[in-house]
């Protein structure tokens, strides 16, 4: 049997469009929001054009109607416009809201906080993010505004302390306050950019003798609440499962609680392409949608009853988020899910695309910057891509494979990869080669140990049912790792080094949606600009390769007290520096696999990881110096000067020496010497107007030679 080049058509009606208002709407508020991080225009002058627009709206819907028959694409023209004027206010107001009233100098700060979260345990430290009350500032008491990040030293007087350190608490701190910084590494994650997101400005390092003073919250607030249950539910998961690892993953599939996730094997997760599973996401909140579904089916049959049916699922998925913590990610489900379920409720063939338009608008107007959170942008390709790929798959694999829920995993899997692909490549470089293989056997089985920890909860009334229950999701848990490392050991595994950036990502996902919108609406010219489409992303790619095979590049990078330089030409690359950053797999990708993804290398050579003597690094004709003891310029003899001096490990040297010696020279102070050092030689430069680049304090130095 075989389907007819018409079968191959898209189920959905050539109307959905219109059956979406909220996706048509959707669309203008994104640009929106898009068009205010290139322009960035006050939200004031955009609140009075929004407002201007509304009244000229308002008055056009007010004239007569046969008036408004001729002019029907003014109507439309005037409708997006609004909504774009939306998105642009939106934006522009949360980042007014977000800023700190007083930006506060860095140094010794005397600070009044209000702890957000509890004390979470690090290997060193504690952490926790606070929001900055007042300041002392030149003596007088301001009000500051904005939230930091709070790193606690283990000592025995914070270990006294940790019972009262709850969220919500407010305390009297003395500290070094330091803005939130990025590395600065090539292709490093912008983390700066990601803190001041979420109105997180500063960082601060201090032991328990800081904290002067402790105030317990007098009203229990939500978010107290929220952690409230998220402390209960996992100290539950710790008591009734027995093995650390399977608590990790237990905390993690059920709360998307990460923090005693061991990174080896979210590692392996992530490369057999099933780390969804220990972030929790909508797949939790789809599995759990599908046990209500189940559940409450018999209430469909009775007209009476449907509304209950509704209600119900409703009260299922927040009441999961709230067992949750209430984190974002699963606050995003439960809001998607919501809708689809309201839009169920009043009406049966209400338009599934509508439904997660206004979802995703509610969320958006609630926080712009959820467009830019990964998770968010993978929830919603995937269930789109779901919804149009997935009925498709499913005819035609079931010509194939008779049994019917097989294949329904198959298909959805394969049609969640289609639109999600592109976003994951550009986020995480990489492509999961046995992702089908895993997923098919994955999913199931987490769905299961998913619903043996949400009636763990339950049972912990019964200690010894419990315990026994517990054991047994153990056991599941550590199926399910063994299987993950199992596939993870396979040859070729995972595809790396994916680098896609954003234009060419955003052409193959605009290639995707022309071929949709041309097979719903059997029209030819989609296809053809898709092809288009297509064809930018082969040329970028081809233009982006060309320059990269012909790069030279010097680059010293920021790491915290070390050295690490990578020489490289074309896709080759010499590295030289501390031995940890090139054979500890999470110091290497953190700090340097971005940078040599984005410069396409492929061959890494090491010149040098003992770091004993100083020496002349010779590249492309040039003198590159790396000095790290006192008296070694004695055996270096130039002609000309070195073209660059890397200044490390507090090296005995003052810069009025060097610049004697060679004054052309660029220096470089890496990241192996202390701040108070680099210090003095920025004072030097500055007086005798040498080039010095600090790399701690202006991120990685790149030369291209």
């Amino acid at each position: 049997m075989h389907l007819s080049s018409q079968q191959w058509y898209f189920t959905t009606p050539t109307n959905w469009w219109q059956k979406a208002p909220f996706l048509r709407l959707l669309l203008p508020f994104v640009a929106g929001l898009l068009l205010q991080t290139i322009v960035g225009v006050a939200f004031m002058f955009t609140a009075f054009a929004g407002i201007a627009v509304l009244l000229l709206l308002i008055i056009f819907l007010l004239a007569p109607h046969y008036w408004q028959l001729h002019r029907f694409l003014l109507k439309g023209i005037m409708v997006n416009l609004f909504f774009l004027l939306l998105g642009m206010f939106v934006l522009g107001y949360q980042q007014h809201q977000l800023q700190p009233a007083v930006l506060l100098p860095t140094g010794v700060q005397n600070l009044v906080i209000q702890l957000h979260e509890p004390l979470t345990e690090r290997n060193q430290t504690y952490k926790s993010v606070a929001h900055i009350q007042t300041a002392e500032l030149q003596g007088k008491v301001v009000e500051a505004g904005g939230q930091m990040i709070l790193y606690f030293k283990k000592d025995s007087t914070l270990l006294r302390l940790l019972p009262q350190l709850n969220a919500g608490t407010q305390c009297v701190v003395q500290c070094n306050l330091q803005p939130i910084r990025n590395s600065g590494n090539p292709g490093a994650f912008d983390y700066e950019a990601w803190c001041h997101q979420k109105g997180i400005y500063y960082q601060a390092f201090l032991n328990g003798k800081a904290i002067r003073q402790i105030k317990q919250p007098t009203a229990f607030g939500l978010q107290q609440m929220l952690w409230t249950i998220r402390l209960k539910v996992l100290y539950l998961l710790y008591r009734y499962i027995p093995d650390k690892q399977s608590q990790s993953i237990a905390s993690a599939l059920l709360m998307g609680y990460r923090n005693d996730l061991d990174r080896e094997l979210v590692q392996a997760y992530s490369n057999v392409g099933v780390v969804h599973i220990i972030a929790i996401s909508g797949l939790h909140m789809g599995m759990v949608y599908g046990l209500l579904l189940f559940l409450l089916s018999p209430l469909e049959n009775r007209k009476q009853w449907r509304a209950l049916k509704y209600i119900g699922l409703l009260l299922g998925i927040w009441s999961f988020a709230l067992i949750a913590g209430g984190a974002p990610s699963v606050s995003r489900s439960a809001v998607m899910f919501s809708f689809i379920v309201l839009g169920q409720w009043q009406q049966k063939e209400a338009s599934i695309y509508n439904n997660l338009a206004a979802s995703a608008m509610l969320l958006l107007l609630y926080n712009p910057y959820n467009l830019w959170e990964v998770g968010f942008q993978l929830s919603y390709a995937a269930v789109l891509s779901i919804v149009v790929f997935q009925p498709i798959l499913q005819q035609w694999l079931l010509q194939w494979l008779p049994f019917k829920p097989l294949v329904q995993i198959i298909s959805v899997t394969l049609a969640a990869q289609i639109f999600t692909m592109p976003i994951s490549a550009y986020h995480f470089h990489q492509f999961p080669v046995y992702f089908l293989i895993a997923n098919i056997w994955v999913v199931p089985f987490t769905a299961v140990l998913l619903y043996a920890l949400l009636l763990l909860l339950p049972l912990s009334i019964w200690p010894a049912l419990a315990v026994w229950w517990g054991s047994m999701a153990s056991k599941g848990i550590g199926a399910l790792n063994a299987g993950v490392l199992a596939i993870n050991a396979w040859p070729h595994a995972v595809w790396k080094n994916i680098y896609l950036t954003s234009g060419q990502t955003v052409l193959l996902l605009l290639a995707l949606l022309l071929w949709i919108y041309a097979v719903s609406f059997h029209k030819k010219n989609p296809i053809y600009l898709s092809f288009v489409a297509i064809g930018l992303f082969v040329g970028m790619r081809t233009i982006d390769y060309w320059q990269k095979n012909k790069q030279n590049k010097l680059i010293v990078y920021q790491v915290p007290q070390a050295t690490a330089i990578d020489f490289i030409t074309g896709a080759n690359c010499k590295f030289f520096g501390n031995a940890a950053y090139f054979s500890d797999g999470f110091l290497r990708n953190f700090h340097l696999q971005p940078s040599r993804i984005v410069h396409r290398v492929h061959t890494i050579d090491v010149l040098d990881t003992t770091l004993q003597t100083s020496v002349n690094l010779h590249f492309q004709k040039h003198q590159i110096v790396w000095l790290n003891q006192p008296r070694a310029v004695q055996q270096f003899s130039f002609t000309t000067p070195p073209s660059v001096v890397i200044l490390s490990q507090n090296v005995a040297y003052s810069l009025a020496e060097l610049g004697k010696l060679w004054p052309t020279s660029f220096f470089v102070a890496d990241g192996s010497n202390a701040l108070w050092k680099i210090n003095e030689w920025k004072k030097e430069a500055e007086a005798l107007h040498l080039r010095l680049h600090s790399v701690p304090d202006s991120g990685a130095f790149v030369m291209n030679l």
